[in-house]
């Protein structure tokens, strides 16, 4: 047994546990209703990050047990005790998930002889804990209680990331979301074991990099997967962004800037009214993820696509015209690689398609209902969020060229646009059988296209009947607005897209969208 760390920090005045469980219920009711689903002569034990920030005084959100036979009926004893809900969450590992509110029990079996064996195979001693569900002494093989008092990270055995390269990632997550200083064996293991990552499935590497994601210091951590190599496995767009430079508007490379830019996240989302504002992870597309974490994705994937996008003018200027469409398309193969469902696929293409988009608005100030109509036409359903992206992307973009005024003035843009575009579901004064027929077209994006324009004509108060969006529609179809109005085409003559910050913007060439250097 490793000696304890201060009691003041693990116990409450009554000798409790402390740590809350978020919307779920007590740790304790979850622990005393785990021991009364044990079937008779069975053994359980919660261990690993349930008792490591237990005991850190931290606040605890997830549980993990094992049981000295079959998880599953444990599982579901315990799910029907808690009028929970019960999953298998991993075939390859036969771990089962009880879920309620926003606690997660994870189950597992006792791998290998016994308990010190199960905890010896873990990945770092920090996690390598154990304690009866019916109470008692924490048991801690590895010294494990010592090297939380000394803040200090240590690997169960030297191949514990070579048997789970994506141990590789959770090094990175709890060295700077705990701000442990992993010992010069787990970095020399990390840097062994990270081209091991490509083997990992994309489901376990894209929930790790979520969870990632939710750490305050989460841009550190990208730099230490850089550093040992795990970063071009797992994410070789982010990776390829390392060294890239920029124009005079920029004080930093690509890379360091989109790190720069995450650190906005969370401060920004208060400026502008809190995390109420933001779609739920259930929303977005990414069920199970912290608040932060689809929108913080989407920071981190905006300027992916600069690299392929970059060029020198004859001038000697740096320009990145239509990287903002090439990083959308980038996000379809992240997406898919890490079996991202197709709604946040949708959520996180938007995002990087549009992170131009609010600086466009400078030059149409004042802000007119048709102007917000055609922003909340752009970036629907996701407009919080899009400005939480403009302005990180901003706030980050100070080089010798940017102005205070000029930040000052992006900055009241925001704010502008989000206290003012309408926050009411769109108006639909006529359906799409009705647009159909009336201008004889086949169902299809261009129906889509057709309801969409008719919502931002009713939103700019142009028309408010059925009668008037036939008259609209018609005109607008006859006119020939179909082929740049109605198309997916950006900088036509609804000005979507465009230029910013000395060509940065995407689509120069399709309605000659302009560049002004500062602001798009």
């Amino acid at each position: 047994m490793g000696r304890g760390i201060d009691s003041a920090a693990t116990r409450g005045t009554d000798g409790t546990m402390t740590g809350g469980a978020g919307s779920g219920p007590p740790p304790e009711e979850v622990a005393a209703a785990a021991l009364a689903a044990l079937e008779r002569g069975r053994r359980g034990w919660l261990v690993g990050g349930c008792l490591r920030d237990r005991l850190l005084g931290l606040p605890v959100r997830d549980l993990d047990i094992v049981v000295d036979g079959s998880p599953e009926p444990f599982a579901r004893a315990l799910a029907d005790r808690l009028g929970a809900g019960v999953f298998s969450s991993s075939d390859e590992f036969g771990t089962w998930r009880v879920v309620l509110g926003g606690l997660h029990v994870d189950v597992a079996a006792l791998r290998g002889a016994g308990l010190e064996a199960d905890l010896r195979a873990r990945d770092f001693t920090v996690d390598a804990l154990a304690r009866p569900l019916a109470g008692g002494e924490v048991a801690d093989p590895l010294g494990g209680m010592d090297d939380l008092a000394a803040r200090r990270l240590r690997l169960c055995s030297p191949a514990a990331l070579d048997d789970d390269p994506l141990r590789v990632l959770r090094l990175a997550r709890l060295a700077r979301g705990l701000g442990f200083v992993p010992d010069a064996a787990a970095t020399e293991a990390a840097l062994r074991a990270a081209p091991g990552l490509a083997a990992v499935s994309g489901e376990r590497q894209r929930d790790e990099l979520s969870a990632l994601l939710a750490v305050a210091d989460a841009p550190a951590a990208f730099r230490d997967l850089a550093v040992w190599g795990a970063l071009r496995v797992v994410l070789p767009e982010l990776d390829g962004l390392r060294g890239v430079e920029q124009n005079p508007y920029h004080h930093l490379d690509v890379f360091e800037h989109t790190l720069e830019a995450l650190t906005y996240v969370r401060g920004v989302v208060e400026q502008l009214g809190g995390p109420v504002h933001l779609a739920t992870p259930e929303d977005a597309g990414l069920a199970g993820a912290a608040p932060l974490v689809p929108a913080s994705w989407a920071v981190l994937l905006h300027d992916i696509g600069k690299p392929a996008a970059r060029v020198v003018d004859e001038e000697g200027r740096v320009i990145f015209w239509r990287h903002d469409e090439e990083g959308r398309r980038m996000t379809e193969g992240i997406a898919a690689r890490l079996r991202f469902g197709k709604r946040f696929a949708t959520y996180l293409g938007t995002l990087v398609r549009q992170h131009l988009r609010l600086g466009f608005l400078v030059r149409e100030q004042p802000l007119t209902r048709r102007a917000l109509a055609r922003y909340r036409r752009d970036v629907s359903p996701w407009v919080f969020e899009s400005v939480v992206v403009s302005l990180c992307d901003r706030l980050a973009t100070r080089g010798e060229r940017t102005s205070a005024q000029s930040l000052a003035r992006h900055y009241r843009l925001a704010r502008t646009v989000w206290s003012e575009v309408s926050k009411a579901p769109p108006p639909r004064i006529l359906s799409g059988a009705e647009v159909m027929e009336l201008l004889g077209l086949e169902p299809g994006p261009a129906v889509g296209e057709a309801l969409r324009l008719l919502e931002e004509e009713a939103e700019a108060g142009e028309i408010a009947t059925p009668d008037e969006a036939r008259v609209f529609l018609r005109e607008s179809w006859d006119s020939g607005a179909g082929d740049e109005e109605w198309s997916a085409g950006e900088c036509g003559p609804r000005g979507r897209g465009g230029g910013a910050r000395d060509g940065e913007g995407g689509a120069r060439g399709r309605g000659g969208c302009a560049r002004d250097g500062e602001d798009g």
